[in-house]
């Protein structure tokens, strides 16, 4: 018997089973997909104000100043609004040029409307001063968790007994040098990058 004749021999079949089909799913409500969207959204807005923030205090030596942080804010919404705008007219050319086929499904087929929906809302939350200092306020607590995180991590434990003043005044001096010598430049980049990583 030749080689081949003992491979096909061998060769057996394996019982996979029988195929069922996936339960078909249910659509999430239009509302709460539009929702979802414009909350993704503001989040990379507060996002790019707290590393805004991070990078003027320290490389840039700027002050706090609310009403450029809610204009830069704005223009950051606006123009996602734009983005979603033109993703919509996009996908509504491109169903143009293509013939209504089996994959032409509801989800599909309501994609333009939900960028349109969702660039509609960003243009209402850019006009709402309440909501553009809110993001500020929050973008500014979140920038101080980050950069209070980066100190510590680079400063290291406070190596001192709270209660014992003699070893806190014996090593207060080198904390301050410590703390001194952390290299806020350094953090800037660290923020820079890791926006970028995330975008």
């Amino acid at each position: 018997m030749s080689l081949f004749s003992r491979l096909r021999r061998r060769k057996r079949t394996r019982d996979v089973g029988r195929y069922v089909p996936p339960a078909s799913t249910t659509l999430a409500p239009i509302e709460r997909v539009v929702e979802e969207g414009v909350l993704i959204a503001m989040s990379s807005v507060r996002m790019a104000v707290k590393n805004t923030l991070i990078v003027n205090a320290i490389r840039n030596d700027e002050r706090f100043d609310i009403d450029k942080l809610a204009g830069s804010a704005r223009q950051r919404v606006l123009s996602l609004a734009a983005e979603n705008d033109q993703t919509a007219s996009r996908l509504e050319r491109a169903r143009g040029f293509r013939k209504p086929g089996p994959d032409d499904d509801e989800a599909h087929r309501r994609r333009p409307q939900v960028h349109r929906m969702v660039a509609e809302r960003l243009r209402e939350r850019a006009d709402d001063d309440s909501e553009m200092t809110e993001i500020i306020e929050r973008a500014r607590t979140d920038a101080w968790e980050d950069i209070g995180r980066e100190v510590r991590k680079r400063v290291g434990p406070p190596g001192f007994v709270p209660d014992q003043g003699d070893v806190y005044d014996r090593m207060r001096k080198s904390r301050m040098k410590r703390l001194v010598d952390v290299d806020l430049a350094a953090l800037a980049r660290d923020q820079k990058r890791a926006a970028r990583e995330k975008s």
